[in-house]
């Protein structure tokens, strides 16, 4: 048994990640948003929202199982899927779904997932850059 005190060791790779967490505390706050559906067809259209939100992290989860060159793809799939994300609440918001902060909020996060995986993919690249140098 772990004592309380102590913090679990990441046993999964991808765990270790921040952007990882910054793309599950997305995902659950889209779930949350299921509250609001009051039609089906705002239910299809957040059932979309949660689908492409968890991509996100399963891309991750991918990837970090992967070689760097293919976790980039990864991160560049997962790029595919911030900006379907960003197409589905600009959609949200014109269906009423969510009101105008909800709107702006989540477009910050998707800004923010985005920059994080673009320094992840830039650092992979730099690392590989370095690595060819010193062949």
């Amino acid at each position: 048994m772990i004592p309380e005190n102590t913090k679990a060791i990441n046993f999964f790779k991808f765990e270790g990640l921040r952007i990882y967490h910054k793309s599950v505390d997305f995902t659950n706050a889209i779930l949350s948003l299921g509250n609001t559906c009051q039609t089906e067809a705002h239910r299809l259209l957040l059932e979309r929202f949660v689908n492409e939100a968890m991509q996100i992290s399963n891309c991750l989860i991918e990837g970090s199982a992967n070689t760097r060159a293919a976790f980039i793809e990864d991160l560049q799939r997962a790029k595919v899927s911030i900006g379907k994300c960003v197409a589905i609440n600009t959609l949200a918001a014109k269906q009423h779904l969510i009101d105008e902060t909800q709107e702006g909020d989540i477009r910050n996060e998707l800004m923010e997932l985005t920059k994080m995986v673009g320094a992840l993919i830039i650092s992979f690249q730099k690392h590989d850059a370095v690595n060819a140098l010193e062949e």
